[in-house]
């Protein structure tokens, strides 16, 4: 079913990122509507899913237009397993979740197990939807978008393959202006946008206790 690009962006329509940021997680984090996070270095950004301004109504209405496309409704459900882990948030997160996408005629089963265990089955593609999180390990476009969702990548858990974004990455890649590379960079990861390859939810902040003195 996942094969269905229409699928996979009813998925990301009807999910609440707003809801999550502001009243659950409540951590000041920013809701994702891009795979690259703000403010990285030679990095233009600008890129965001189309429906960012779109009411959460319209993007259902969308959403459940999109399901019943592709074969899917309420008398014909469809049925996914949800691999997450033991993280508090995430466990606070997969009922809510649950709710979200049942708008939309899609049932989950929430499978929870140990970080290490997650990671061995998303490597393995031992899933349909699996939670992740990624900090980046340098300040570059190219580790969010190459290292994770190049088709060559051993971390690209998705398995997602497009030429097009591959080609992108490769004349990045071999672009020595940074501004150009940037852009370059920008088109790539709206190729992957557009694919709906995942469901970006919050670009994580750092917490820091600090005394007034």
């Amino acid at each position: 079913a996942l094969q269905d690009v229409r699928v996979r962006e009813a998925l990301n329509l009807a999910y609440d990122r707003e809801t999550v940021t502001e009243n659950i997680i409540r951590l000041g984090e920013p809701p994702a509507y891009s795979i690259v996070p703000p403010n990285i270095a030679n990095y233009p950004g600008g890129a965001n899913m189309y429906f960012r301004g779109m009411t959460h109504p319209e993007r259902i209405a969308r959403a459940q237009e999109l399901m019943r496309e592709a074969g899917y409704g309420p008398d014909n459900p469809l049925s996914l397993n949800y691999l997450a882990t033991t993280n508090t948030d995430t466990r606070r997160l997969s009922p809510v979740i649950q709710a979200m996408w049942r708008e939309i005629y899609v049932d989950i089963d929430v499978f929870e197990s140990d970080v290490q265990i997650v990671y061995e089955r998303l490597r393995e593609g031992d899933y349909d939807l699996g939670f992740a999180g990624w900090i980046g390990d340098y300040d570059d476009a190219y580790n969010f978008l190459g290292i994770l969702l190049n088709s060559d990548s051993e971390m690209n858990y998705t398995k997602y393959s497009n030429p097009e974004f591959d080609a992108l990455l490769e004349q990045a890649n071999n672009e020595t202006d940074a501004e150009r590379r940037g852009q370059i960079l920008l088109e790539a990861e709206n190729v992957a946008l557009s694919d709906y390859v995942w469901v970006p939810q919050r670009f994580l902040v750092t917490q820091v206790i600090v005394h007034p003195y």
